[in-house]
């Protein structure tokens, strides 16, 4: 999720909706949710500038047996000369602390292909570069404590060193990345009336080279069905969210976002579709709608 405005320390994709499928940053998250999610995203930022970001990911989770979860991912994203694809595999092992205070721990492991068109590529010098394609692995690891009414997690999504953009195969090695990404997560609900639910939340990026990354939002659910947000992202971006939940196994959500960094006036669309199963499974979770998170 960042920084450059595009992504996190040239790893994770950049999303304004990960609050509903925290799967990507957080490995703890798979299995917290439902039996079987499903979630869809596709995002196009800053709409009519020639080689933006593009953005589509497409993951599944689940509670297996015994309070392990597992999940899948695939995240394209594409930017300039630049196309990466993730892939990777969630574990998580879930402890019931009470009958409503759940903790899971989680590791994430995958591979990361990254394909650099260079050979379509304009320098001052008029050189001439060949495009490069490789991989790189990925481990990372989190935690997750959430009940029905508050939600705290911690990661750190990626490890290793996954550069997407080179222009040569030098020191194309794995090793521990110099610079992690350190995620805390957190959010909470109240009940203003009885069709209105409130829900607050946070997320805070802390990379050692890149300036700290702290997003607010707050949410508005509306007789379980309609839900409208404001999020901001400190000196970077002001968005608008709209979400329509059926049954609460549904959610269709749009954004728009408005950047507010010296790239001028530019926007970014955000469509994501989650799909939530109850398999009615026992075990040391809460149902499944319970889960506003």
């Amino acid at each position: 999720m960042l920084y450059s405005t595009n992504s996190f320390a040239q790893q994770i994709p950049h999303y304004t909706q990960y609050m509903y499928n925290m799967q990507v940053i957080n490995p703890a998250y798979a299995g917290a949710r439902a039996d079987l999610t499903i979630a869809l995203l596709g995002r196009s930022q800053w709409v009519g500038v020639d080689g933006a970001p593009k953005t589509n990911t497409f993951s599944l989770n689940g509670r297996a047996f015994d309070g392990v979860g597992l999940g899948f991912s695939v995240i394209t994203d594409k930017i300039g000369l630049s196309k990466s694809t993730d892939v990777n595999i969630d574990v998580s092992y879930t402890i019931a602390l009470s009958q409503n205070n759940l903790l899971a721990f989680g590791l994430k492991g995958g591979m990361s292909f990254y394909s650099n068109n260079l050979a379509d590529g304009i320098t001052p010098d008029q050189e001439i570069y060949a495009s490069i394609k490789g991989s790189y692995p990925n481990i990372g690891m989190g935690a997750y404590f959430y009940n029905q009414r508050f939600y705290a997690g911690l990661s750190i999504p990626y490890l290793l060193n996954t550069p997407k953009f080179r222009i040569d195969y030098d020191n194309n090695k794995v090793e521990l990345s110099d610079h992690m990404s350190y995620f805390a997560t957190a959010g909470m609900l109240f009940e203003l009336t009885d069709q209105i639910k409130f829900k607050p939340s946070t997320m805070i990026n802390y990379t050692s080279n890149l300036p700290l990354s702290i997003d607010f939002n707050a949410n508005f659910l509306y007789n379980e069905m309609i839900e409208l947000g404001v999020s901001y992202r400190y000196h970077d971006s002001l968005s608008g969210m709209l979400a329509i939940i059926l049954n609460k196994n549904f959610r269709i959500g749009y954004t728009y976002d408005h950047t507010l960094t010296d790239l001028g006036s530019l926007s970014t669309h955000e469509i994501m579709l989650i799909i939530d199963i109850d398999l009615k499974k026992n075990g040391p979770w809460l149902p499944h709608t319970s889960c506003y998170f």
